[in-house]
């Protein structure tokens, strides 16, 4: 490996990241991230697309407060310093890696914070947990940067409450040589990829469509237009309702105080009759109350059906230029 000396965070480490592919990219490329897709992804290297902002993220916050705590905790079990270090594969430098931490016997440590909900489900699901084969998968690009056989993955969570000491989930992952072959293979493909300016296939089912330029563009946009001025007549229309109906509410209660304890009333074009209604069955409450397993609740549900829901978009994405399937994208402006 080469070590490159760069501070995790600051400018010159996101440019050195920019301009390779990283063990968190890895996942996303063999799409075993949940947050991005590769076409995402390379929209993002290819400059086309700038990266989120995460740093307001509960979760990244999370992440670098707790990382310290995390590294002590390993580095008192282990009893050694790990160093956080950044590096690039030997093999293919464009392979790198940022280790929060990398011990005395070449293995790299991944820290990770979750919120108490991942948590949870990484320690009730083990290996099987989507979100530790996503981190998985880094720690062993990880490893084949460092030229490690294997590395070790931590789940932190700091002490709240009544608990004295954090909880901890600490895996040991190894790497073989087809692991080894098949990051290289993956990271190279995608590489050429951006190299030549070529876009990933589609996921239809988390990728933004975006209509190709020509008809269906001019299409889509003239649909488009006619919807968002519709939703603003229908926004002032249900505005003024929204208003009406509160004012009715309020005469309704001042016409029933009027009434007293009568229950029936026909006078002045109004017509009001007050009646008991029984209260709605509370389904999960009693399911859980009668502890009804939820593959019996399952076999009274009604078949999937396709709903869609649309809103107003605080970003519009336009079309840059279209070769075939190949769309270049960008985002404009905030409305």
């Amino acid at each position: 490996m080469n070590i490159i000396k760069v501070k995790q965070g600051e400018t010159a480490w996101l440019n050195w990241r920019a301009e390779g592919i990283s063990a968190t990219d890895i996942p996303v490329i063999l799409g075993f991230s949940p947050y991005k897709t590769p076409r995402e992804l390379w929209m993002e290297k290819t400059g086309k697309q700038n990266p989120p902002d995460l740093s307001g993220n509960p979760n990244i916050q999370r992440g670098h407060r707790l990382e310290d705590a995390t590294r002590q905790f390993a580095e008192e079990a282990y009893d050694e310093v790990l160093l956080p270090i950044c590096a690039e594969c030997s093999d293919w430098p464009i392979l790198r890696a940022s280790l929060d931490g990398f011990s005395s016997e070449g293995e790299p440590f991944e820290f990770k914070a979750p919120s108490q909900k991942v948590f949870d489900e990484v320690l009730a699901n083990g290996i099987e947990s989507p979100t530790y084969r996503m981190y998985e998968m880094q720690v062993k690009v990880q490893a084949v940067v460092v030229g490690a056989s294997a590395g070790r993955l931590f789940f932190y969570m700091e002490p709240t409450g009544d608990m004295e000491e954090p909880l901890v989930r600490e895996f040991r992952i190894t790497v073989s040589d087809s692991d080894k072959e098949a990051i290289l293979e993956a990271a190279k493909a995608f590489w050429d990829l951006i190299q030549t300016d070529t876009a990933p296939e589609l996921d239809p089912e988390r990728d933004l469509f975006i209509p190709a330029s020509g008809q269906g563009e001019f299409r889509f946009r003239a649909l488009a237009e006619s919807w968002v001025e519709n939703q603003g007549e229908l926004k002032a229309l249900e505005d003024r309702v929204k208003a009406l109906k509160t004012e009715q509410s309020d005469l309704s209660e001042a016409l029933q105080k009027e009434m007293g304890d009568y229950l029936l009333t026909d006078y002045a074009g109004v017509k009001i009759t007050r009646f008991y209604k029984k209260g709605s069955v509370d389904w999960a409450k009693l399911q859980k109350a009668m502890e009804i397993p939820q593959d019996k609740v399952e076999a009274f549900r009604k078949p999937d059906r396709m709903e869609a829901r649309l809103t107003l978009s605080k970003n519009q994405v336009i079309n840059e230029d279209v070769i075939g399937n190949d769309v270049k994208a960008t985002k404009v402006g905030n409305f």
